[in-house]
């Protein structure tokens, strides 16, 4: 027991209550990961800085090369433009869930002013953004936006992983400069939200109180409203054969999802132009094509195209492609209920979150936080060569410098990488044993 200075039990701070002392490897591997990232940022940020003034020194000789610098922070404009709105579904076009839009209205209600002035006229997504971006109303809220995601995130990722005092500011360090983060503040986007109600369900749902469990499972619904994909993480409760659980999770989301359209004037009818507008940006050509989007359709897409544009338009296109993703969904459902490895399943629901998406932009890089925390939670029971493979790739993954290039392909394999490596880890070290004993005990 420790005492205070009158000789008295010190009182626990409830943040740190549980917290365990990083082993020596965990705790290099945490300063490596964080230190690097935050000086690769820094010295990304005076390349930033060199960007902005070649493209401002081309914009001023009449170049529009650059005009895409003006989308920086567009998401975080048009849902707070939705969000005052009594039908964006309809006036706005959003294809953002209701839960998602609904979630930027406290930051919108400051910038309320600025969006009414504007409101008259006939502006792009990207007209409205450079307007809007000149009022301190809404560096106000993109500020409080950064810090109160921020520090959500640094208060549960303390909690969950049980982290002393240094550790929990050092991984706090880490997940704000890293480029995925870099990227959703830049960008504005709600996944911060998801990430936050995904990180609460993960640190609730095995609670020893069933209240406490409950709100777990709300949570998970909630983040499945913002962003659908996180759902995947259900597979925790699979693992624990939780199916009662699971089956609750699902009616919620679905009560939920349907209940959140009547937050807006067209209520339950809002659906209809929802799921157009969302069918219109997943199914884009361009989106699919786009070197940023890190989905397997559009990886697929792109490799389609490079042989013949006719062919990936195709239908054996369409039917290949639906045809690998059920098989990829299938597989990672598999492997991630079976194994007994959280590093291998946070994985493997990462990258289903990442790669299953039409549309899947840098910022959903946020999720594999998950299973870089449980990576380093895990690094003295690994072999070398899987950690130096690991860490070798998370950089790659954090690393702002390759922001610049817009073309987020490689940060696609690896995630796809990382994912088969883990599925082929549980069926060679797990499945097939499990397979093997069984047929033993039958001959």
């Amino acid at each position: 027991m420790t005492l205070d200075v009158n000789g008295k039990p010190k009182k626990k701070n409830f943040l740190f209550a549980s917290a365990m002392p990083l082993s020596s490897k965990q705790n290099k591997l945490l300063n490596l990961l964080c230190y690097t990232v935050a000086a690769i940022t820094v010295a990304s940020m005076l390349g930033i800085i060199l960007y902005y003034i070649y493209a401002f020194a081309a914009l001023s000789m009449g170049s529009d090369r650059f005009d895409w610098l003006l989308s920086i922070f567009s998401d975080f404009v048009e849902i707070m433009n939705a969000s005052l709105k009594q039908s964006p579904y309809l006036t706005n076009g959003t294809s953002y869930p209701p839960i998602a839009v609904v979630v930027l209205y406290p930051f919108a209600w400051i910038c309320r002013g600025v969006f009414s002035a504007y409101s008259g006229m006939q502006l792009t997504l990207d007209e409205l953004t450079a307007r809007v971006i000149l009022h301190p109303e809404f560096w106000i809220a993109i500020v409080l936006f950064f810090v109160l995601s921020i520090a959500a995130l640094w208060l549960i990722i303390t909690k969950k992983y049980h982290l002393d005092a240094i550790s929990s500011l050092k991984a706090g360090a880490l997940l704000m400069f890293s480029a995925p983060c870099v990227y959703a503040i830049m960008r504005g986007n709600t996944i911060y939200f998801a990430l936050i109600f995904s990180l609460l369900f993960l640190l609730l749902y095995d609670h020893p109180k069933a209240w406490v469990r409950e709100i777990g499972y709300l949570c998970l619904v909630l983040a499945g409203c913002i962003k659908l994909y996180p759902l995947f993480l259900g597979v925790f409760l699979l693992k624990q054969k939780k199916f009662f659980a699971a089956t609750r999770v699902a009616v919620y989301f679905f009560v939920l999802f349907f209940l959140s359209f009547q937050l807006f004037r067209t209520g339950i009818d809002g659906m209809n132009p929802f799921l157009d507008n969302l069918g219109g940006f997943m199914f884009n050509g361009e989106r699919l094509l786009s070197l940023r989007n890190l989905s397997l359709s559009s990886l697929i897409y792109k490799t389609f195209y490079l042989i013949s544009p006719t062919l990936a338009n195709s239908t054996f296109f369409a039917v290949f492609s639906l045809c690998l993703l059920l098989f990829t969904f299938a597989m990672a459902v598999v492997t991630a209920i079976f194994t007994k490895s959280t590093l291998s399943r946070s994985m493997i629901a990462a990258g289903i979150i990442i790669l299953i998406p039409t549309v899947s932009y840098f910022y959903v890089l946020v999720f594999t936080f998950l299973p870089l925390m449980e990576f380093i939670k895990s690094v003295d029971e690994i072999s070398e060569r899987r950690k130096t493979l690991y860490t070798v790739l998370f950089l790659f993954l954090y690393s702002c410098c390759f922001l610049l290039t817009q073309c987020f392909v490689p940060h696609a394999i690896i995630v796809i990488a990382m994912l088969v490596i883990e599925e082929a880890s549980v069926i060679r070290k797990e499945l097939l044993p499990r397979l093997k004993n069984r047929k033993e005990r039958h001959v």
